[in-house]
């Protein structure tokens, strides 16, 4: 069954130049496409940023983000009073993020210390193409960055991955390592990236040696976690940073084997009622400081223990001797 155009609808139309669709439908994102048709359709009427994206349903965020596209795209120009930021022409300044950032840290799961940038120095879709045309390796991130993430990049996300690159001048296989890490637990956005990869730096993780070491950490840690919440049966629910000390110097520092954490568990559930890390480590570190290693172990110094103490308890004097005592005190003598 074949389709065919319904022309009774064509009563007005407008064009859309062919070469704009064969260089840009297969990199415009949905929303871009969007407010291009929209603003083809309403002519030369000046674009009103703030009315199509009402029409649209649209946030401003995504209307700068397609009319950025679309200007760097060269299909759009902008007018003397434009109501987003103007392109700037010439070379890249130099990094001056450090005194340009209002910063706030949050602490992450799993270790990660994330940077909320509130207000940083943006880069002009101006100095993104000098970046692209000066420097052969961005345009090569920005390729391998869409690759990972499966999708193509928007102006904001080029000017994200940018920032990284140039801004906080981190060399490409640190971004790529950090997108590859982000990408392994299903974020995909350059939002989460950037504010990712801004904590590391702000904890000195600032290069890819340093980067590889404490992303090695950060992967043993949910290996000691996802092993520890299937031997005890826990919810999936991340652990709290008490926990996740505990989980790291029983699983790395003490290396202790499934039997014995299991016992320690189970010692810990029949005395409290509960799933309790603090009480579980009082046990394993007792353990740990005697040269206990096994289940077997444990148990024996447990019945030792049970029985030293049975004697500690244990009357020092004769039972039925006092009873018989008791019970010649207590018969009537004879006169």
């Amino acid at each position: 069954m074949g389709f065919e155009i319904d022309f009774g609808l064509w009563g007005s139309i407008f064009a859309v130049p062919t070469a704009l669709v064969d260089r840009h439908l297969r990199f415009c994102s949905e929303s871009q496409l969007k407010v291009l048709l929209l603003a083809l359709r309403d002519g030369k009427k000046e674009i009103d940023p703030a009315a199509l994206g009402k029409r649209l349903g649209l946030s401003g965020e995504q209307v700068l983000d397609a009319l950025t596209y679309w200007e760097e795209s060269g299909i759009f120009r902008k007018s003397e009073e434009t109501p987003f930021p103007a392109t700037q022409k010439g070379t890249i300044p130099p990094p001056t993020h450090a005194a340009e950032e209002k910063v706030t840290l949050e602490t992450a799961p799993a270790g990660n210390t994330i940077r909320t940038v509130t207000t940083r120095r943006h880069l002009s879709p101006g100095e993104i193409n000098d970046l692209m045309k000066k420097d052969a390796r961005f345009p090569a991130l920005i390729g391998e960055l869409e690759g990972r993430f499966g999708k193509v990049f928007s102006p904001t996300e080029r000017e994200a991955a940018a920032y990284l690159y140039r801004y906080l001048e981190l060399d490409a296989g640190y971004i790529l390592m950090a997108a590859a890490y982000c990408a392994g637990h299903g974020k995909t956005s350059l939002r989460y990236l950037e504010k990712t990869v801004s904590g590391w730096v702000d904890d000195g993780i600032d290069t890819f040696e340093k980067l590889e070491r404490h992303l090695l950490r950060l992967r043993e840690r949910e290996s000691d976690e996802a092993r520890l919440k299937k031997l005890f049966g826990l919810p999936e629910r991340k652990l709290t940073a008490r926990e996740s000390e505990c989980a790291a110097r029983w699983c790395r520092e003490y290396a202790l084997p499934d039997e014995l954490l299991r016992l320690a568990y189970d010692r810990t559930v029949d005395r409290t009622g509960k799933v309790s890390f603090p009480y579980m480590d009082k046990i394993l570190s007792a353990w740990h400081q005697k040269g206990i290693s096994s289940a077997a172990e444990a148990q024996r110094e447990e019945t030792v223990a049970a029985a030293a103490r049975g004697r500690e308890e244990a009357p020092s004097f004769d039972i039925d001797a006092a009873s018989r005592m008791m019970n010649d005190f207590s018969e009537p003598r004879e006169e």
